[in-house]
């Protein structure tokens, strides 16, 4: 693989291709591989100007020592969370998502190259998180809902047992997607796993919670309580990034296009040169009281698959229909 890399200018399709066979990029050109890919534009005259503005991280934004992180990265980790606020400042208001967290999890390998840094994460805020931000300061519960509906799909007997247990993608997926699935992987294979998400398309990531949870599926049809059930769900023990990432391939192939969430997202758009751009439109609009009349008739809706005579794929429309007006709102 090494030979192939260092001889052919790589692509995020031929990449891609290797990837697929679950290789892995080898850590000596990680970083390069990354910033081709990526097409990082290298702005450096606007991101010292972002450095210069002065923002006050919230406490809970602030990494410290403690946090596992040398002093000689702490300082650069804590600028690109300064910088990526100053940015993007409305992220201080979602309080369901801590952009220290997501950062963190990257400052062993990016640290020592804090422009670098801070465009690779803008990049994937920009990219592989679309529509996270759409009800802040409330986690993103239109798109969590069409991860139930794959999943229903998938595996519509372990949906079924964690529905009747009011357990939904919300309990768990967000949890792993906001801390940048660092919790559910070896930190040693951390990087093996962005390695396939940054060469697939945005949409690709949101397999990687739904196979977490199906890997671990014979296990929890067993539990019979949602605190059980959630102890697994959120405990430390790590999973192969191996494992995890072949059964997402496998639930992206046969999870049809209309059920795909690259319908509802652009394909992946790389930072240009000269500015940087916004995360979401100035005028974001949060969440509001009709928003929750939408989610709750969308929650309506998921509970039909608990009847054992709710016809799923009749449920599994619907849903569609439903979440396509929400967007299109």
């Amino acid at each position: 693989m090494a030979y192939v890399l260092l001889n052919k200018a790589p692509t995020r399709e031929s990449l891609r291709t290797i990837l697929h066979s679950f290789e892995i990029i080898p850590e000596q050109h990680r970083l390069k591989l990354w910033t081709v890919i990526l097409h990082l534009p290298n702005n450096k005259t606007q991101y010292m100007s972002l450095r210069k503005t002065k923002v006050k991280l919230p406490n809970n934004m602030i990494l410290q020592e403690e946090d596992g992180i040398g002093k000689s990265s702490l300082k650069i980790c804590n600028q690109v969370i300064q910088s990526l606020l100053a940015h993007c400042p409305s992220i201080i208001e979602f309080r369901h998502f801590n952009l220290a967290d997501f950062v963190k999890p990257f400052a062993g390998f990016l640290a020592s190259h804090e422009l670098l840094y801070f465009e690779i994460m803008l990049t994937i805020l920009v990219n592989w998180c679309q529509h996270w931000f759409d009800h802040i300061p409330l986690p993103p519960y239109t798109l969590l809902s069409m991860l139930d509906i794959i999943l229903l799909k998938n595996h519509p007997d372990l949906y079924r047992h964690l529905a009747n247990l009011g357990i939904r993608a919300i309990d768990y997926a967000w949890r792993w997607m906001s801390t940048a699935f660092c919790t559910i992987v070896d930190p040693q294979e951390f990087l093996i796993l962005w390695d396939h998400i940054l060469v697939n398309e945005p949409s690709f990531l949101y397999f990687i919670p739904l196979a977490a949870c199906k890997l671990q599926g014979r296990y929890l049809i067993e539990l019979s309580t949602h605190d059980k059930i959630m102890e697994v769900l959120h405990s430390a023990t790590p999973l192969d990034a191996h494992s995890l990432l072949k059964e997402a391939y496998q639930m992206n192939a046969t999870t049809p296009n209309e059920l795909q969430l690259f319908s509802q997202m652009h394909p992946f758009h790389p930072l240009v040169p000269v500015y940087y751009p916004t995360l979401y439109p100035t005028d974001l609009i949060t969440f509001q009281t009709e928003n929750k009349s939408d989610l709750s008739n969308l929650g309506r809706l998921l509970v039909k698959v608990q009847q054992t005579e709710a016809e799923v794929e009749e449920v599994i429309k619907q849903g569609m229909a439903l979440r396509r007006w929400m967007l299109g709102k």
